[in-house]
């Protein structure tokens, strides 16, 4: 609050500046100016309200310019990728600010056909238009520097909080990944395996082991291939069939190419680990459908079950609500997330652009 206010007064006092100085100097230049003739002294008084209008009517469109530029232009055009017309948008109002002070100017004083004793011309349109040109050169400037620096704020606060994020993602999905629950029931179901000398024991064995090198190894990365993010989610969701009984139907299907992208790690989890958390009964028939495709920078990933009576979800909120942060911190306004919740099924969409 402290920090806005004093921005508030900053913004006041150099716009106060920016419009007493001129008329400061114009008043002190003109304050021992001769008139020879006191029959034009009325018409010199007018011509000096018509000055001083038009020196308030310029600096009014230049401090709109201002604005428009800082908080319109260039969030909205400029740093979205609209840079032609963005550059068409500041021509047409350089075009303005080059052409506009002569106009204001001939309109106000175009019935002042006054000569004064001075050596200064009444009309100077050349010379407005060129001042208007550098008025306008420097408040575009100022105003694209203060952008600019907001904008690199911004991100730095961002990146401090994504890392803090990232910490506080890494420790709570370890936590609940390799947590001493799911431990226990993984090396449960493969001490049966090994009892019943089922072939598939090795392969439950190393795919627990590449969960938790992920986790406590790839996963500390910004960014990891999203071929190790899949593969992860893959073993993670043949566990959880491992676990399961002959009522779960698990469908999970992965199309598009893996190779070139890469991704946040642990940033999809949060998705699946709910569909069996809150979805998945061992007395009723239920099902996972979990589907991921690929297309150029774009991945999305739909999570589909069927919401079971009586399991309580309330403990998902923290959970989603990291990941949701984490998408707007590391993909902003590169990621979209529709959920569907009604009929008794449980849908979500999530799309992200990892470029």
């Amino acid at each position: 609050m402290y920090k806005k206010k004093l921005t508030i007064l900053m913004h006041l006092s150099g716009w106060i500046a920016f419009f007493l100085v001129p008329i400061l100097l114009f008043n002190l230049s003109h304050l021992n100016e001769p008139v020879k003739f006191s029959l034009f002294h009325e018409q010199h008084s007018r011509y000096h309200q018509n000055e001083l209008l038009f020196i308030l009517s310029k600096n009014l469109f230049l401090i709109t310019f201002f604005y428009l530029n800082l908080f319109l232009f260039l969030p909205s055009l400029y740093y979205k990728n609209n840079r032609l017309f963005y550059f068409l948008v500041i021509t047409l109002f350089m075009a303005l600010a080059f052409s506009l002070p002569s106009f204001i100017n001939k309109k106000a004083l175009e019935n002042n056909h006054i000569i004064l004793t001075g050596n200064k011309p009444l009309n100077r349109p050349n010379l407005n238009k060129i001042f208007g040109l550098l008025y306008f050169v420097i408040i575009w400037f100022l105003s694209s520097i203060i952008c600019l620096a907001h904008r690199y704020r911004q991100m730095e606060q961002r990146n401090k909080e994504m890392k803090v994020q990232q910490l506080n993602a890494e420790l709570s999905y370890l936590k609940a990944q390799i947590n001493p629950h799911f431990l226990f029931n993984t090396l449960n179901n493969i001490y049966s395996l090994a009892i019943c000398e089922n072939e598939q024991t090795p392969e439950a064995i190393l795919k627990l082991s590449a969960i938790m090198r992920y986790v406590t190894d790839d996963a500390t990365a910004d960014t990891v291939p999203l071929q190790k993010e899949i593969d992860y989610l893959q073993n993670y969701i043949a566990l959880q069939q491992l676990r399961s009984n002959n009522k779960l139907e698990i469908k999970f299907t992965i199309s598009g190419d893996l190779q070139h992208n890469k991704i946040a790690p642990l940033l999809l989890i949060n998705f699946i680990e709910n569909a069996f958390k809150y979805g998945v009964s061992n007395h009723l028939p239920c099902y996972v459908d979990i589907e991921i495709f690929i297309l150029n920078n774009n991945i999305t990933l739909k999570v589909n079950n069927k919401i079971i009576s009586g399991i309580v979800t309330e403990s998902t909120a923290t959970g989603a609500n990291n990941t949701l942060r984490r998408l707007e911190l590391q993909y902003p306004n590169k990621h979209s997330l529709q959920i569907n919740d009604q009929d008794h099924l449980y849908k979500i969409i999530l799309q992200i652009n990892l470029a």
